[in-house]
């Protein structure tokens, strides 16, 4: 069996791909590939959030759904698993499942965008869910190459999310520990949808015949929308009104500056990665060749 970890990146048409895949799901069965239907959001968040904690029983329960079906290959897809790029548990546990399960190729692909864009993208998208600070978001990506929010949600959820900006690095890192392939997809590649360059090896693009609507592709809120989910975020975090009017001036201030800057930011870390961005798909737009896999992991249950 093969197995196909889609990483994203944020802000890559993940959830958008992740829709094809949801909505063709019998589709692709048809034709061997598995894509663990989801009810609801289409992608493996809630699997992919135990295996950022290094447990890998999720996965090995899709694999074995993907066998008892009578595929040869299973798609996992989740742009929380970004943490790869950083974090070592997501990979042991994911190989340890494979490993486990006989499946002798393991393929981790990722969509890059152009740092710069992906940067004001994701400002406007983490109003949804925290409050980010453009300029500490912009600190943070020059100083170590990525984003990282600790616990964005308290009580349940991912563990963490982690934006990468430095492509190179990542992916070079990526690839010395995982025992598979690293294969990148470029977002601004002339093809019907960021990641359809994962499923064209598959021969099976003729059989995604439901295609999503429009508002599948989670597109860049306008301006009013940001800031009134920001505006959210805070009074969640800050649920007495007293408190609230005291903060509101200085928080309005400092997103109405950080609305201004986003594209000068944006282009600053395009600047300072565009190298990088660039490296990354010279290097791993074509599939490298896989490493063996260590002695230790092909015996360990």
């Amino acid at each position: 069996m093969r197995l196909l970890v889609h990483l994203g990146l944020h802000k890559t048409g993940s959830t958008y791909l992740q829709h094809v895949l949801n909505d063709n799901a019998e589709a692709l069965r048809e034709r061997g590939v598995y894509y663990q239907r989801q009810d609801g959001y289409p992608a493996h968040h809630e699997a992919a959030w135990h295996i950022l904690n290094g447990n890998s029983a999720p996965l090995f329960a899709m694999i074995g759904a993907a066998e008892a079906a009578g595929c040869d290959t299973l798609i996992l897809s989740s742009e929380d698993l970004e943490g790869a790029l950083y974090d070592d548990r997501p990979i042991s546990a994911v190989e340890m499942a494979a490993s486990f399960a006989g499946i002798d190729q393991v393929e981790w692909h990722v969509v890059l965008r152009e740092p710069g864009a992906a940067f004001a993208s994701l400002f406007a998208q983490l109003q949804h869910h925290i409050y980010a600070d453009a300029f500490a978001m912009l600190y943070d990506a020059m100083r170590r190459g990525f984003v990282h929010v600790a616990a964005p949600m308290p009580g349940g959820g991912t563990p963490y999310w982690y934006y990468s900006f430095d492509h190179a690095r990542d992916l070079a890192r990526l690839a010395t520990r995982v025992t598979g392939t690293v294969i990148a997809h470029d977002f601004a590649a002339p093809v019907p949808f960021p990641g359809a360059g994962m499923l064209a090896p598959l021969g099976v693009i003729d059989a995604l015949t439901t295609m999503p609507a429009e508002e599948a592709r989670n597109a860049r809120p306008g301006r009013e929308a940001i800031i009134r989910g920001y505006v959210e975020r805070v009074a969640e975090a800050i649920p007495d009104e007293t408190a609230q009017e005291a903060v509101l001036p200085g928080f309005l201030g400092a997103l109405e500056n950080g609305l201004d800057m986003v594209e000068t930011y944006g282009a600053i870390v395009s600047t300072r990665y565009a190298e990088s961005h660039r490296e990354a798909l010279a290097q791993f737009g074509k599939p490298q060749c896989a490493r063996p896999m260590p002695a230790e992991l092909a015996s360990t249950p």
